[in-house]
């Protein structure tokens, strides 16, 4: 169980930093495509919040497989939720970013979602 959690872990910080990286290099070169100033704390906020998740899921699955269909879905109601509010929060006070915050949210969900789902499905 920790040599795979590591390995996740090890891949997992490899493609954060490869969008990290990515999303330096529009936000310096590609001015005409605007990413939200706060880019790189909403990239820590999924790579921190996504090992918490993968963490608490797979120790799930480890028990039983029907367990980890309940907690796979409320896991992920509570993100939509949380994920909710916190862009809510940030359009509230930020205004004039508040479109591209919620477009760069919306990606960094998408690519951060997509890679736990595919680690959780080699498992």
């Amino acid at each position: 169980m920790i040599d795979s959690f590591k390995n996740f872990t090890r891949g997992f910080t490899i493609f954060s930093v490869v969008i990290l990286l990515i999303s330096l290099a529009v936000y310096l070169w590609m001015p005409f495509i605007h990413i939200t100033p706060a880019y790189p704390y909403v990239v820590l906020f999924f790579y921190g919040f996504t090992l918490i998740v993968f963490r608490l899921l797979e120790k799930t699955k480890e028990r039983r497989l029907s367990k980890f269909a309940n907690a796979y879905m409320l896991v992920n109601f509570g993100k939509l939720v949380f994920f909710t509010i916190i862009i809510f929060v940030y359009a509230y006070f930020k205004r004039t970013d508040a479109v591209s915050f919620i477009i760069t949210f919306f990606i960094y969900y998408l690519l951060f979602t997509s890679y736990e789902i595919i680690a959780l499905l080699k498992k």
